[in-house]
């Protein structure tokens, strides 16, 4: 951080500068200051990203807290979406959760029948 204000310091100063030189040109009007590009803005997520997104954050969630129901408390990536589409998320989140967890239950017991199952 300090960095970035010692740059942005030395940028001021030398653009303050530059715009206290004299001209020799014999024009005593200021010169008109150049455009300046904004930064591009976000475009907004299509519908399917942001549900995937949604759904994403969903599983996670699941993941670090098992015990708890799914969706109970609405990820950042969620609050675009409607209550409909978020059920909807929550729905699929849900079954992806309980598909990895069957999945990681079968390998647990291939493991320990040595993959007779």
């Amino acid at each position: 951080m300090r960095i970035r204000t010692t740059a942005a310091a030395v940028i001021t100063a030398g653009l303050l500068l530059t715009g206290c030189s004299s001209s020799d040109d014999g024009n005593d009007k200021p010169s008109k200051p150049t455009a300046t590009t904004a930064a591009p803005t976000k475009t907004p997520l299509s519908k399917a990203e942001s549900a995937r997104h949604c759904i994403t954050a969903l599983v996670d969630q699941a993941a670090e807290a098992p015990s708890s129901e799914v969706g109970t408390v609405r990820p950042k990536a969620c609050t675009q979406m409607d209550d409909s589409e978020y059920a909807d998320a929550v729905l699929d989140a849900t079954q992806q959760a309980n598909q990895a967890g069957r999945d990681q239950l079968q390998d647990e017991i291939d493991k320990a029948t040595g993959g007779a199952g």
